[in-house]
C-alpha cells in the first residue's frame, strides 16, 4: 500500500525494510516495528509482518494502552526471540490486538521528490541505491538496509542485525560479512558506514538469536577467550546433533542462553532438561543465562569464572566485572533515552 498508492516509486527502507527482509531489530525501534518483526511469519511464500501484537494470553479480552506491550510478550521479545528465516518458533500469534500507534514506516525516493505521506511514514531523499524486490515489493538491498539502520541504532544492536543476516539459519543464502564489509567499504563516511564497519569488527556468523549475539560480546568485554557458536555435540541418548549456543570445546565448557520462550511449556522444560542431563553426563559444564544477566551480569560472569579454575584455564581476574566494573558492563534491553 505504501509503495503502491501513498507515495509511487519509493523503496521501502531502513526498519521496515528490514522487518520484511528478516533482519534482527530492537523491540522498542519506530514505535514497534521491532517487536513485529519478531512475530513475522511465512505465509504463502512470503514473509508477512503482521500489524497487530499478540494479547496479553489467549483467554484474555483486556484493553492495554497503546503504548504498552503485554507483559508476557515484553519479556519474550527483551530476552531475544529468534528473528529465523521461517518466522518465529511459535509461529503466527494466536490471538491479537490491534495497534493503536502504528509504527513509523520508512521509505525513499529520489532527491527531487517532494512528496509527504503523513505522520506515520518517514521520506528519506536519497541519491539511488540498489534495490531488492520481494515479491512485488522493493526494498533496499540487505546490506543497504543494514546502512540505513546504522543511522539509527546503537553499536550493540547494529551488530546483532548484522549477525542475524550471516545466521547459521539467514534470511539471505548469500550474504556473508565480507560481502557486508565491502558495501561498507564503498560508501566511505556517508549513511551508518562508518557505524556499521565498527559494528562488524563485533560480528560473527552463525549465531541463532539476538541473546547469543549479547552473551558473546559480554564475554569478551569481561576478559573471557572468545567462545565457539553453535558447537555441535552428539547427544548420547538419541545420536541426534545437538547445538551449544556459545562453547569451549577444548575446555568442556557451555554456556546457554535462555530465553522466555523456552518456559513457555512444562514439556518445553522437561525437554531442555533433559537435553541438559545427558549432555553434562558425557562431560559437559554448561551454565545457563538469561536476558537478567546481560543487565546485570556478576553472577554468570562469577560461575563461569568458577568453572574455569576448576578445569584449571587460564581466567580474566573478577575485577573485570564486580562492582562499578560489573555496572558498565550490563546492558539493558530497554530502548535508549533518546529512543
Amino acid at each position: 500500500m505504501l509503495q503502491q498508492k501513498v507515495v509511487p516509486g519509493a523503496v521501502i527502507s531502513h526498519t521496515t525494510a528490514a522487518a520484511l527482509l528478516g533482519i534482527a531489530l530492537p523491540w522498542w525501534v519506530d514505535r514497534g516495528i521491532g517487536v513485529l518483526a519478531g512475530v513475522s511469519y511465512e505465509e504463502g511464500g512470503r514473509r508477512t509482518v503482521p500489524s497487530t501484537l499478540p494479547t496479553r494470553s489467549e483467554d484474555s479480552s483486556e484493553v492495554l494502552d497503546a503504548e504498552d506491550l503485554p507483559p508476557a510478550w515484553h519479556r519474550r521479545a527483551e530476552s531475544g526471540l529468534p528473528v529465523l528465516r521461517s518466522g518465529p518458533r511459535f509461529g503466527r500469534p494466536p490471538t491479537e490486538r490491534h495497534l493503536v500507534t502504528p509504527p513509523l514506516l520508512h521509505c525513499r525516493v529520489d532527491p527531487g521528490n517532494q512528496r509527504a505521506a503523513g505522520p506515520n511514514v518517514v521520506v528519506h531523499r536519497t541519491s539511488p541505491r540498489t534495490r531488492f524486490r520481494v515479491g512485488d515489493i522493493e526494498l533496499s538491498h540487505p546490506y543497504i538496509a543494514l546502512l540505513e539502520i546504522a543511522t539509527l541504532l546503537e553499536h550493540d544492536e547494529i551488530v546483532i542485525a548484522i549477525d542475524s543476516l550471516v545466521s547459521r539459519d539467514p534470511p539471505l543464502r548469500d550474504a556473508s560479512l565480507e560481502k557486508i564489509r565491502e558495501t561498507a567499504e564503498i560508501f566511505g563516511a556517508v549513511w551508518g558506514a562508518r557505524a556499521l564497519r565498527d559494528a562488524l569488527g563485533d560480528a560473527r556468523a552463525n549465531t541463532d538469536s539476538p541473546g547469543e549475539t549479547r552473551t558473546r560480546l559480554l564475554l569478551q568485554r569481561a576478559g573471557f577467550p572468545e567462545p565457539v557458536l553453535n558447537h555441535p555435540v552428539r547427544d548420547p541418548d538419541t545420536n541426534r546433533l545437538r547445538y551449544l549456543d556459545l562453547a569451549y570445546p577444548e575446555l568442556g565448557i557451555a554456556l546457554e542462553y535462555d530465553g522466555d520462550y523456552h518456559r513457555l511449556t512444562t514439556e518445553q522444560k522437561r525437554k531442555d532438561q533433559g537435553r541438559l542431563d545427558s549432555l553434562h553426563s558425557v562431560g559437559w559444564n554448561i551454565r545457563m543465562l538469561n536476558a537478567e544477566d546481560i543487565k546485570q551480569p556478576e553472577r554468570v560472569l562469577d560461575a563461569l569464572h568458577r568453572t574455569f579454575v576448576s578445569v584449571g584455564a587460564p581466567t580474566p581476574p573478577t575485577s573485570n566485572w564486580s562492582g562499578s566494573a560489573g555496572k558498565r558492563l550490563g546492558r539493558s534491553l530497554r530502548p535508549p533515552k533518546s529512543a
